[in-house]
């Protein structure tokens, strides 16, 4: 007996359904989610009855700009690959109205994905185990073992409680004969969790009574059915560790790992972030090697490991598969179970529904034709017209094909694919073409259109064998009356509502009481990475802060002086060279005051487009916070976020640019404002963890440099230290007005430096850095004697060098004593640099240290 004589699926005799004719003939037929023969479904009239019965457009066109507004103020994003005139980043599409699903519906969707995620289960623990499936005919070996996604490496492994799949996801379409099919398994890391959980907190916000009122269920139970389900296959139980393991800021579906690991209450990682020591897995932080449990991972398998897998993978973590073989972490999903989402399992799974449960499938896949049989492919070759023409796999690359339509084949493009295929049959898969189901959603045009919609429904285990479904899922929608349902290509998506039959319990992802035992380990371990990017943001926070004063002083001085004195000219030049702004100086070729302006301007904006140069000056400074920010995403507000993201689109190049050649007042005061909400942020909003010591070691850092750069550049030449320079001077520490107000006198060279240097009180005086950063470098975790030794040398017991004071520095003073303060300034600077470089090495690079201290629990 023949996998496909065994399989009742993939004969034509039972495909063929009612509407299937209609396709024939070129009719639009599909199942209405919002009505049937012209009276609207029970769901969307109690949904409908609940809403105003006057203005109700005003009303639905009012929540919608609330919900756009929701949406862009938290920050969510889907990234979309290609979107040059958006950028890769883009806002979440929500559309306001929900999707219903009712009770009998729903009886029949959650007992069919439990069935199913069962059965997967069942069938990878046999493929990697006795491989019944092979021997008795139920399907084809070379399906499986032909198929990228099947791991030799994971042959033989047997996981706690013989759990390979942990969370499995399925899109389900409806027929027009309101049938429910499964379209796709999605099961190596299945997205969308994160998204349905934020679409439920904003639809819920927008219609509070109707939620409340028809009984919706909640989703929060589902959640913490998730994680618990994890910590019952760890040895550790309620104590496992667990994290998420992201690809990073650059993948798809970025915003819902951080949201997930947020929202979860677990550490969101990177490959980078993790080592492997002994066969088990272990977090690169601040304080050493903390251990790590559990990984719910959203990188694919192929990612993993470059020791066994992709060599040129940076997403991975060497040595992972091994201490996953050797039971050293809990990995959700397990790995090789890529072939469980070729299309072409779908036409063999009624036979392996039979054989592993003794059940017939509560929901059935859609009809699918793997080519590699012949009998298949004789059959399906001669229907291609009303077929969909997939790839069986993932190419050696890891990338697939884009599904082509039979019927938008031409004669000769038809003669083309079928000539393809016979030459490779078993690289492709024939499936049934399944109207979707269409869903209303709000036009926001003052009306209501019907679009194709997939659901997504998400499964996890319990740890024993049975699966828990989420009584919800993401819906998604076409972007358009005719287009595919993807939100790569326009979709949009929708909260998905399911009708109980009576008050729901309102369910917390929250413990009900935390014990003493449990805060230290509640506490979020601060990995290498982050401080790092922690690190970062706080000097470039400072660094941009200090460019933009800098940049509006040189606009005023520029405005206000006809001719400006060229020493002067050339210590703005010089200042503005050294951050970026400008070209280097070059005393030998000094620039003219015009030159000075174009220069600036040239490189102030940041230009779009692929072959746009990268931004410099401050407009770099602030993408590398945006950069930061992305890397961060965890472990900032949403307004922090914002505040970032929103900062580095100000000095996107406009239109008039090329016609106005003057520094832009307005732009410059827009980032200002900018960055003191940050400083509002970054001082007063964050909590005092060892991330926030390693971003105000940034900032501290930073603005030390700056002082030191401003004063070496001032004191370099003669005649720089007159009223314009120390006027300058002042305004880039930020101290204008309390000099005015403290010695109410023209700019003089003794009051400044006792404002730059020597004031313990201003926050950009170097005697009040050194004092900051003295008390952050004590707080720092771990062992910081090489870090104080090295400040020891600028800085010690709040002392400054000795010989260094007001009164030497009064004028006229001797050269030797100016040299003397140029030797300290260009030392603190040194200082300050090495500094930095002890603490990338010490904190931001552990892996590459060879003795590491293991921090137990």
């Amino acid at each position: 007996m023949t996998a496909l004589s065994a399989n009742p699926n993939t004969t034509l005799a039972n495909m063929e359904v009612p509407w299937q004719q209609s396709i024939l003939q070129g009719t639009s037929v599909y199942y209405s989610e919002l009505a049937g023969e012209g009276v609207l479904r029970p769901a969307w009239a109690e949904f409908v009855n609940r809403l105003p019965t006057t203005g109700l457009s005003e009303h639905l066109d009012n929540k919608r700009s609330a919900l756009a507004k929701q949406i862009r103020d938290n920050g969510i994003t889907y990234n979309v690959y290609a979107d040059h005139a958006q950028g890769a980043s883009r806002p979440w599409s929500l559309d306001l109205l929900p999707f219903i699903i009712d009770q009998a519906d729903w009886a029949v969707l959650q007992a069919g994905v439990a069935q199913r995620a069962r059965l997967l289960n069942a069938m990878m623990a046999d493929v990697y185990g006795p491989r019944e499936l092979f021997a008795k005919g139920l399907l084809p070996a070379d399906l499986v073992y032909g198929h990228s996604g099947y791991l030799p490496q994971m042959q033989g492994m047997e996981p706690p409680n013989k759990v390979w799949l942990h969370m499995v996801a399925f899109d389900l379409g409806r027929s027009p004969d309101g049938k429910w099919w499964v379209i796709t398994h999605r099961i190596q890391a299945p997205s969308g969790l994160g998204y349905a959980l934020e679409n439920r907190l904003s639809i819920s916000r927008s219609f509070t009574r109707g939620f409340r009122e028809m009984h919706i269920q909640h989703l929060a139970g589902f959640y913490r059915d998730y994680i618990d389900g994890i910590r019952k296959l760890s040895p550790k139980g309620e104590n496992a560790r667990i994290a998420l393991l992201t690809p990073g800021p650059f993948n798809e579906t970025y915003f819902e790992h951080t949201y997930l690991a947020r929202y979860l209450g677990i550490s969101l990682v990177e490959g980078n972030d993790l080592t492997v020591r002994n066969n088990k897995v272990f977090l690169k932080t601040v304080n050493g090697l903390e251990p790590i449990d559990g990984l719910i991972r959203r990188t694919d398998d192929q990612w993993l490991d470059p020791l066994e897998l992709r060599e040129d993978s940076h997403l991975g973590v060497p040595g992972l598969l091994q201490a996953i073989r050797c039971g050293g972490v809990v990995m959700a999903n397990m790995p090789g179970s890529g072939w469980l989402e070729s299309p072409a399992i779908h036409g063999f799974m009624p036979g392996l529904g039979q054989h592993y449960l003794q059940e017939e499938l509560l929901l059935p896949s859609v009809p699918s034709w793997w080519c590699g049989e012949s009998p298949a492919w004789a059959q399906a070759s001669e229907r291609l017209n009303n077929l969909v023409i997939k790839s069986t796999g993932p190419n050696r690359r890891g990338r697939t094909m884009e599904s082509i339509m039979g019927s938008e084949l031409d004669d000769i493009e038809k003669r083309i694919w079928l000539s393809k295929i016979s030459q490779r049959p078993s690289q492709y898969t024939l499936q049934e073409l399944i109207p979707l189901s269409r869903v209303p959603i709000w036009s926001g045009a003052g009306g209501i259109e019907e679009r194709a919609m997939m659901l997504r429904l998400f499964a996890v285990t319990d740890g024993l064998g049975n699966y828990t479904v989420m009584p919800g899922g993401l819906t998604r929608v076409a972007g358009d009356q005719n287009g595919i349902v993807s939100m790569q290509k326009g979709g949009t998506s929708l909260d998905t509502w399911v009708r109980s039959g009576e008050p729901v319990e309102r369910t917390t992802n929250l413990k009900e009481k935390l014990q003493a035992k449990d805060l230290q380990a509640l506490r979020r371990p601060v990995s290498s990475r982050a401080a790092e990017h922690l690190f970062w943001l706080g000097r470039y926070t400072e660094r941009a802060s200090f460019s933009l004063r800098l940049l509006m002083r040189t606009q005023l001085l520029l405005n206000e002086e006809e001719y400006l004195d060229p020493t002067m000219l050339g210590l703005l030049h010089e200042l503005c060279g050294k951050q970026g702004l400008s070209d280097e100086f070059d005393p030998a070729d000094p620039k003219t005051q015009d030159e000075l302006e174009d220069n600036i301007l040239d490189r102030l904006w940041y230009k779009n487009g692929i072959d746009a140069p990268p931004a410099v000056g401050l407009a770099g400074q602030l993408n590398g916070l945006a950069n930061v920010a992305g890397q961060l995403r965890e472990r900032l507000s949403s307004d922090h976020w914002r505040l970032l993201n929103d900062c580095a689109k100000v000095l996107v190049e406009p239109e008039w640019v090329r016609f106005q050649r003057t520094l832009p007042t307005a732009s410059l005061e827009q980032v200002q404002l900018y960055l003191l909400a940050m400083h509002g942020e970054q001082s007063d909003h964050m909590t005092r963890d060892n991330g926030w010591r390693f971003l105000q070691l940034g900032r501290q850092l930073e603005r030390l440099c700056g002082a030191c750069e401003c004063l070496l550049s001032m004191t370099s030449m003669p005649g720089r230290a007159g009223e314009h320079g120390l006027g300058l001077a002042i305004a880039l520490a930020d101290s204008t007005i309390t000099y005015r107000s403290r010695y109410q006198h023209r700019f003089e060279w003794l009051p400044t430096l006792d404002l730059l240097i020597f004031d313990e009180d201003a926050p950009y005086a170097i005697r009040r850095i050194l004092y900051k950063l003295d008390i952050v470098i004590d707080r720092l975790p771990g062992d910081t004697s090489q870090l104080r030794q090295l400040f020891n040398g600028v800085y010690c017991n709040g002392e400054m060098p000795e010989g260094l004071s007001l009164e030497g520095l009064q004028p006229p003073f001797p050269a030797e004593t100016g040299r003397k303060l140029r030797v300290w300034l260009q030392g603190l600077l040194d200082t300050a640099y090495k500094v930095s470089d002890l603490v990338g090495a010490q904190y931001f690079r552990l892996a590459e240290l060879p003795d590491q201290v293991i921090q137990g629990r």
